[in-house]
């Protein structure tokens, strides 16, 4: 079984470490605390299995004069790795991501990891052990009460988390993301073979307990779902990281006219065509979406901003009267995510107002300035979703015909 384990374990830990080191360094762009949950679940995964090595095993126990001391690591890690899953499902909610609910959730489930790894630490320190066992520690030492009792403690851990952690995945409103629901499902699958792992532990250890000595090879054999549990949890999060970059690439091509129009024809960017997103190219970039993306949305809103000595409110009012008259049917055309009143209103100002800065009008008096636009109280969250459905409505029907009305009234009440 170390022939076949100890290869396996180094590729899956090289693998899982270098995602987690590459997850790490793209959080110094995006400040998002599902990213860096992701890059630290996949560190620890690979830590696990790099411990978990026969070879790796045998090293760090004697470099630490406690021949089994991973035995103790490698389930303390599992027991954080699964914690980071847990907390990644209430991420993935809108309704629990805010600071309150997650601290509340942490407040109530940080005693039951925190407790479970004292408790272990200290089984371990006072068990009398003997000689390394890498992957059969369970039924080696199941004559030591010790260790039972280590392993009793993490299982309970365990399966407790790995159940409520699979009940949020399953409760997890996803309408119109069946990607999302596979990839949900591959994770509670991985989540689900650490409890295969621990059944065939369990086995091992209870029936050694009882006098057969034949059960390491069963005990060994538990690892088996431990190396089937990352490879799906790691197709789980490969599959939700290329659906966000798909995402961010597709964004990026809708956020591209509303940008064109607030920047393209701006006085500050003929003067210095720098500030402008420049097309550019490079290996990190391929891979990493979001930060052009961030970069993109950046100058979006500067070029809104400035903008605004010819925000009217006049698109608004007239967006707002369209949308209800009579006999309208094109709401709906050419508008895959549906009608958004505000983000409609907004493409409507901001249409208008680049029209007259392009026309060389001159900026609207202080007093009949629009003082903020219709999605200025987005959250924070929500704001690439709201920029991107107002990039939607830039050309329907009723936003066109908002700011020509717009005009035409300006233009009448011109001096």
């Amino acid at each position: 079984m170390e022939a076949f384990v100890t290869p396996v374990n180094l590729v899956i830990a090289a693998l899982t470490i270098g995602l987690g080191i590459a997850k790490a360094a793209a959080v110094r762009q995006q400040r998002d605390w599902a990213l860096r949950l992701t890059a630290s679940v996949l560190m620890l995964a690979g830590l696990i299995f790099l411990m978990a090595t026969p070879l790796v095993y045998r090293a760090v126990g004697g470099a630490m004069s406690s021949p089994n001391i991973c035995a103790l690591l490698v389930p303390v890690s599992t027991l954080l790795c699964v914690g980071h899953a847990h907390i990644l499902s209430q991420l993935w909610q809108e309704d629990r991501r805010t600071p309150e609910v997650l601290r509340r959730t942490a407040a109530r489930w940080a005693p039951l990891y925190a407790g479970a790894i004292t408790v272990m630490t200290a089984l371990y320190a006072h068990a009398p052990l003997g000689p390394a066992a890498p992957l059969k520690f369970a039924a080696v030492y199941s004559h030591v009460p010790e260790v039972v009792a280590l392993h009793l403690v993490y299982w309970v851990a365990l399966i407790t988390a790995v159940v409520v952690t699979v009940r949020e995945c399953s409760k997890l409103p996803v309408p119109g993301r069946p990607g999302f629901r596979r990839a949900l499902g591959w994770f509670a699958v991985g989540l689900g073979m650490d409890l295969v792992n621990v059944g065939l532990t369990a086995t091992a250890l209870l029936v050694s307990k009882a006098g057969t000595e034949q059960m390491t090879g069963v005990a060994e054999s538990a690892w088996v779902a431990t190396i089937a549990s990352c490879i799906a949890a790691n197709i789980a999060l490969a599959s939700m990281v290329l659906r966000s970059r798909r995402a961010e690439r597709q964004d990026r091509r809708t956020l591209m006219c509303l940008h064109d129009l607030v920047v393209g024809h701006d006085p500050a960017v003929a003067r210095d065509p720098h500030i402008v997103l420049a097309p550019r190219w490079s290996l990190w970039t391929r891979f990493d979406t979001s930060l052009e993306l961030n970069s993109l949305m950046a100058e979006t809103h500067d070029g809104c901003g400035r903008l605004s000595p010819w925000w009217s409110p006049l698109p608004a009012a007239a967006v707002a009267r369209l949308a209800v008259a009579p006999g309208r049917q094109d709401l709906d055309e050419g508008l895959p995510a549906g009608w958004n009143l505000a983000a409609a209103q907004e493409a409507a100002i901001l249409l208008h107002a680049a029209q007259a800065r392009d026309a060389g009008q001159p900026v609207l008096p202080v007093g009949t300035q629009l003082v903020k636009l219709p999605g200025a109280d987005v959250e924070p969250h929500a704001d690439r979703e709201h920029l991107v459905q107002v990039a939607r409505h830039l050309d329907h029907p009723v936003v066109v015909e908002a700011a020509e009305l717009a005009r035409l009234v300006q233009a009448a009440a011109a001096p």
